[in-house]
């Protein structure tokens, strides 16, 4: 049986915690970080496959916090979907512009992220209650 990706959710929203929980696990090992600081910490301690990226976070944003994970990869490309409310075009440019590989927007549907995540990882998760 093949282990199951890694997936940091990096969310400051204790309701959005819980929710990206109750869609990803059991699909996919979650692990959580509530501020830029922290999932800096979490990268460095751990191999993610995946990382969901809110970009209002506290502290340092989702756009700085991604730049510095980009100087800290070292050969190995993590994908990074930036989660906001915010669907101006000028966001999602900055988004990508900081090396963020996709753009999703609040309220996040689940179908739609699992599509996204398994395009990205290309071990396709089936889901049969979607």
């Amino acid at each position: 049986m093949n282990a199951k990706k890694k997936i940091l959710v990096v969310e400051d929203n204790a309701g959005n915690r819980l929710l990206m929980r109750y869609n990803l696990e059991g699909h996919f090992d979650v692990d959580f970080a509530n501020n830029g600081f922290s999932a800096l910490n979490k990268i460095s301690e751990n191999n993610y496959d995946l990382i969901l990226m809110d970009i209002q976070l506290p502290e340092m944003d989702g756009i700085e916090t991604t730049k510095q994970i980009r100087l800290l990869e070292k050969g190995h490309h993590i994908p990074i979907f930036a989660i906001t409310s915010n669907i101006y075009r000028e966001q999602k440019a900055a988004c990508l512009n900081a090396g963020m590989d996709e753009y999703i927007s609040k309220p996040v549907h689940t179908k739609a992220l699992i599509d996204k995540i398994n395009h990205y990882l290309m071990s396709p998760v089936h889901f049969e209650h979607l």
